[in-house]
């Protein structure tokens, strides 16, 4: 089908004038003459402007209405109208009347209530008397105008076409009278009611300037510190000074709450918990027991509920949306500076193998490659691998020992400490196996399920969800983990546990995929440098065994101002940080373009792993290098066995094992 544009064009235009620039195309409505005008009854449409409106063309029964454009009036053909008064129902600007001048009737629409028998002045459309009458019958119609049925008295059949409403005779206002009276001498104007400021200290703070801040008038003169906060005020104050010729700029310090809706007796801390009012409408929570309960779904929650399914508890794990731990760069490794946590990273190195054997969870060995920037780096390395399987290589050694692709004139390091037993898995199929084994062994999972609330009475917990088809479930469990992640904190206060953890944005990247860029043509090993460089510290990647794609990572140097960031927006400073180091390592990369770029979360300052408390929070991104075996060690503190002395530490008294140098 082909369109005129122009025509089109012209059709839009007209359209649009007639909305906001309506012209007057009649100077009265259509009228019968004066035959058909007693023959039977009839109506007129005072609509004088051409504009976009035709409802009553489509309410006439018997097409006596017509409209030709948006810019024309409605036309009526009185020997085809009958008096049906449909288009008085139905017209959205009350503009048409109906009139039956054998009966003196008339048919007038209505939008407020009046009571039939009532006495009425006839008016025109100035609200000025022609006569009077009675209203006979108000006529409802759902979703229409009322029609109100007046009886005329003492109006002639050719003055009645002149009234356009009606008046009830009760409510009918009196002509105003003017009198004379003595205006008092003005007092003091009050712009600030709360704290009684004046207009005149006000201009005296002012002085001759012709603009003043709003907190420079704040702070002399105490306007818009009381209790509306100045939300009458000010706007009162730029609108009085507006006639001074005076400007008031800026915009006040927002302040709350108003001090006379919440006292300081309601904020008080009380010792107990806050209590979740589900909406009436809604049905009642169902109660449920069950014997423990996982809250959050990652790799360490899975992996929680993995433990205690083997461990008989039937436990069940609820988990909303999809964390950190299906977005890491799937890399694990031992190189610690703390010999625990490289114990922790071994163990947890074993428990993937053992998963490999069950199901392919695309698990491989790889190295990891520190490079030494500075003395205290290289010194650190060197230390570490007393505890770890590593070896320094000098930087003329780069090419032959990391990559053929390495730059040869990279000229930034001392050295690199090559780690390894390190390892590489595909997340989510990690996470997916550990899931299986807990179901297998009498767990449960209710995914897409909300965490609303929880509490804690004597010895069992109160845990409120909402599921998947948005029901409410109460759950009561002697055992409940929280290994929520970023969303840990909240729930953990509720509980009243002082834990001061903090959600960080954490960046990531991938490329297309590539040739093996490693030794021997295998996937490129895992790379850090751990310069605090352009306002990050750590910027590492490897090469994924299974498609030959880069992933890596940048980590802020200042992890409080990530706090809470929006993981839609990925910033300009990674991206050029992440291709400034990966290119100065491997120029061939210059050409290769990101696939993709996203961020997640991960949970800092500290580690806590407190069966005693409920809490497995905190794994400062490492969950996927650790957080397996130390679910397992939770598990086997739970339920009574033997765990490693450090265990204490990563208690919420300890001090969480705190990794600094290889974070």
């Amino acid at each position: 089908i082909k369109y005129n544009y122009q025509e089109s064009l012209g059709i839009s235009k007209e359209y649009i004038d007639s909305q906001q620039h309506p012209l007057k195309v009649i100077e009265r409505p259509h009228r019968p003459d004066t035959d058909r005008m007693a023959a039977k009854p009839f109506v007129q449409i005072d609509c004088l402007y051409g504009f976009a409106c035709n409802p009553c063309e489509f309410a006439c029964p018997h097409g006596a209405i017509t409209k030709t454009s948006t810019s024309t009036v409605p036309a009526i053909d009185f020997n085809k109208c009958i008096g049906c008064m449909e288009c008085v129902y139905q017209c959205p600007g009350l503009a048409i009347f109906g009139y039956n001048l054998q009966k003196d009737w008339l048919f007038l629409p209505i939008e407020f209530t009046v009571e039939p028998q009532t006495p009425v002045y006839l008016v025109n459309n100035n609200g000025e008397k022609l006569g009077e009458g009675l209203v006979e019958k108000v006529f409802k119609k759902p979703q229409k105008t009322n029609l109100a049925r007046l009886k005329s008295f003492n109006m002639s059949k050719e003055e009645l076409i002149q009234v356009r409403g009606f008046i009830p005779k009760s409510n009918y206002p009196q002509p105003l009278q003017m009198k004379s009276t003595a205006y008092k001498a003005e007092g003091e104007m009050y712009v600030c009611h709360c704290d009684d400021v004046t207009l005149k200290e006000i201009l005296d703070t002012i002085g001759t300037r012709k603009f003043i801040s709003i907190d420079e008038i704040k702070h002399t003169t105490r306007l818009g510190m009381g209790a509306c906060r100045g939300k009458r005020c000010i706007r009162r104050l730029k609108q009085t000074l507006r006639s001074y010729g005076i400007t008031v700029v800026g915009d006040a310090t927002p302040r709350g709450p108003l001090s006379n809706q919440l006292s300081m007796g309601e904020l008080y801390p009380h010792n107990r918990s806050e209590h979740i009012h589900i909406h009436p409408g809604k049905s009642h929570a169902v109660q449920k027991e069950v014997k423990a309960l996982v809250a959050g779904g990652g790799i360490g929650g899975s992996a929680l509920f993995r433990y205690l399914a083997e461990a008989g508890q039937q436990p069940l794990l609820i988990n909303s949306g999809r964390g950190a731990s299906w977005r890491n760069i799937a890399g694990g490794r031992p190189a610690f500076s703390l010999p625990e946590i490289a114990d922790i990273a071994l163990k947890n190195r074993e428990i993937f193998q053992e998963l490999q054997k069950l199901s392919d969870i695309q698990f491989r060995s790889i190295r990891y490659v520190n490079f030494a920037h500075n003395p205290e780096v290289y010194n650190a390395l060197m230390a570490s691998r007393e505890w770890s399987d590593a070896y320094m290589v000098e930087p003329k050694d780069f090419r032959s020992e990391i990559s053929a692709h390495i730059n040869p004139t990279l000229d930034k390091y001392l050295g690199a400490l090559i780690t390894r037993d390190c390892w590489q898995a595909t997340p989510g199929r990690v996470i997916d196996l550990i899931r299986r084994i807990g179901i297998q062994n009498g767990g449960s999972i209710q995914e897409d399920c909300k965490l609303i609330a929880v509490s804690r009475k004597a010895d069992k917990y109160q845990v409120l969800v909402q599921n998947h088809e948005k029901k409410y479930i109460e759950y009561i469990t002697p055992t409940f983990i929280n290994a929520l992640g970023p969303d840990g904190k909240k729930y953990a206060d509720m509980l009243g546990h002082e834990t001061g953890i903090y959600p960080v944005k954490h960046q990531a990247f991938i490329t297309r995929r590539l040739p093996m860029m490693g030794i021997d043509r295998n996937p490129l090993d895992m790379i850090i440098d751990r310069r605090n460089y352009k306002g990050f510290v750590a910027v590492y990647g490897q090469q994924l065994g299974e498609t030959g794609q880069i992933i890596g990572c940048a980590s802020p140097a200042i992890e409080p101002m990530e706090t809470d960031k929006n993981l839609k927006i990925n910033s300009q400073q990674f991206l050029e940080i992440a291709a400034e180091v990966f290119v100065d390592w491997l120029p061939s990369l210059s050409s290769v373009g990101f696939q993709a770029i996203w961020a997640g979360y991960y949970v800092e300052p500290r580690m806590i792993v407190d069966p005693e408390k409920g809490l497995f929070l905190g794994l400062r991104g490492q969950g996927f290098m650790l957080g397996q075996y130390l679910a397992k060690l939770y598990v086997d503190k739970l339920m009574g066995k033997s765990t490693p002395k450090y265990m204490e530490r990563l208690m919420l008294q300890g001090d969480g094992l705190p990794e600094k140098a290889f974070k």
